[in-house]
């Protein structure tokens, strides 16, 4: 994560009242140091498909915040949905179970199949989305990932609003979920 990014997810995290964060792509642990560094209360489930960034991460992410940071392992896979017709995505195979007010959305990395990297547009939160586990209110901070977010913005638009939009491409947008039934609609169409 880029330090303006890192500042911005910090900010946001101390004018919002938040109490359970997921952070899909935990990498070296900087997202989640950050919201655990500026949410004293706060409880972050931090995932991740690879081991050498897990290592990393507890390496790197400090003590006085490890309390509050539970790193899963879970593998990176290719999802589809019927929904969204020639489009394959990376979601994580297994998620933990919670009711999150923000969810940092900077993973999964490109799959390795074959012995090949595979680079797909993340949709975890578009599976979450479906399976209606992202509640109302919850926000979510998109980390770059422009593709996924075309995605989501194409197919899911009724289901958002952009309450901090990015200064560039690869700055942090962050999302917040409606209060209302998930609804797909092709904007393209």
């Amino acid at each position: 994560m880029k330090w303006g990014n890192a500042q911005r997810l910090y900010e946001f995290c101390q004018e919002n009242d938040i109490k359970r964060v997921l952070d899909l792509g935990t990498g070296i642990g900087v997202s989640a140091s950050v919201v655990a560094l500026a949410l004293k209360e706060a409880r972050i489930d931090s995932i991740e498909q690879f081991d050498k960034c897990i290592k990393l991460a507890d390496e790197l992410i400090p003590t006085d915040l490890k309390d509050r940071i539970t790193i899963h392992k879970a593998n990176a896979i290719v999802w589809d949905t019927p929904l969204i017709p020639y489009q394959h995505f990376g979601i994580y195979d297994k998620l933990p179970e919670g009711d999150y007010d923000l969810i940092i959305h900077d993973g999964p990395s490109p799959i390795l199949e074959d012995s090949k990297y595979i680079d797909l547009p993340n949709g975890t939160i578009i599976k979450l989305l479906l399976e209606d586990k992202i509640k109302a209110g919850t926000s979510i901070a998109w980390d770059g990932r422009i593709t996924a977010l075309q995605t989501l913005e194409r197919y899911f638009s009724n289901n958002f609003f952009l309450i901090k939009p990015a200064s560039n491409q690869n700055s942090l947008n962050i999302l917040q979920r409606k209060d209302n039934p998930v609804s797909l609609l092709d904007e393209r169409l």
